[in-house]
């Protein structure tokens, strides 16, 4: 399965909102989690707004970090993702 379905499989849509609320592993500090396969080919463990974000956007650095614009820690939604400066 490509990181696409992997991230998807994992969100729900509430009525009324725009968010894409992660549904699986969370981190102790709120963000989503999974594993899934890096440039490499090996499996990883990812936050799940960074994944999705560079599943659906972009490539993404190290030196930055990605911060949900609609400010649900939750939200893997790519249209409320956007690059900050660390």
């Amino acid at each position: 399965m490509d990181n696409s379905k992997r991230l998807l499989a994992h969100v729900g849509k509430a009525p009324g909102s725009e968010c894409w609320q992660w549904q699986s592993q969370v981190s102790n500090s709120g963000f989503g989690r999974i594993m899934l396969r890096d440039n490499d080919g090996k499996m990883r463990m990812q936050s799940a707004h960074r994944a999705s974000y560079a599943t659906f956007v972009g490539s993404l650095s190290e030196e930055k970090k990605v911060v949900q614009t609609c400010g649900n820690r939750l939200c893997i939604n790519p249209a409320h993702l956007e690059l900050q400066d660390i």
